[in-house]
């Protein structure tokens, strides 16, 4: 009976006292879905070329918003390959994709209304960096004093400059 005495109040002390497990979190990280994108700081940090494939499928992305589907790849891999001036297959596969049905670009209004928001923007699309300063102007500049200058003419300079063919 003694030791039942002490056993209770220690049994009685051990269940009573429990700390309480409190779980933080950190709302810092939060992803909505959204794809990160490397973004360079200057052009000299593309040091390696894009292959054909790398090519029309990063254009096709930069393009379309998607995924090239693999057949569309494959036939398109072997055109460029098959061809010996690769600069004249490039123009080809991209005037193919700028006369699609498909392709959602911005109007000709959309882009004079902000110029210094479409330059940038484009400059992410497609060289996945800001512009510089200069170059920013110098876009801008243009494409307010030339008012022939379309989205696809704009788009098709970008896509065919040298910074386009390297990552």
């Amino acid at each position: 009976m003694r030791v039942f005495r002490w056993l209770l109040p220690i049994l009685l002390l051990f269940t009573a006292c429990h700390k309480e497990v409190r779980e933080e979190v950190n709302y810092d990280q939060v992803m909505y879905g959204i794809n990160n994108v490397a973004v360079y700081s200057s052009s000299a940090e593309k040091e390696r070329q894009k292959t054909p494939v790398q090519y029309i499928s990063i254009l096709y992305g930069d393009l379309f918003g998607q995924r090239i589907p693999n057949n569309e790849l494959n036939k398109l891999t072997l055109i460029s390959l098959a061809n010996g001036d690769k600069t004249m297959a490039n123009e080809l596969i991209l005037s193919h994709y700028l006369n699609s049905p498909q392709l959602l670009l911005p109007t000709d209004q959309q882009m004079r209304d902000d110029l210094n928001t479409f330059v940038e923007a484009t400059y992410i699309r497609f060289y996945k960096r800001y512009p510089t300063p200069y170059e920013k102007l110098f876009f801008v500049n243009l494409i307010d004093d030339d008012q022939a200058i379309t989205v696809e003419m704009v788009y098709t300079a970008f896509i065919l400059a040298n910074e386009y063919y390297f990552y």
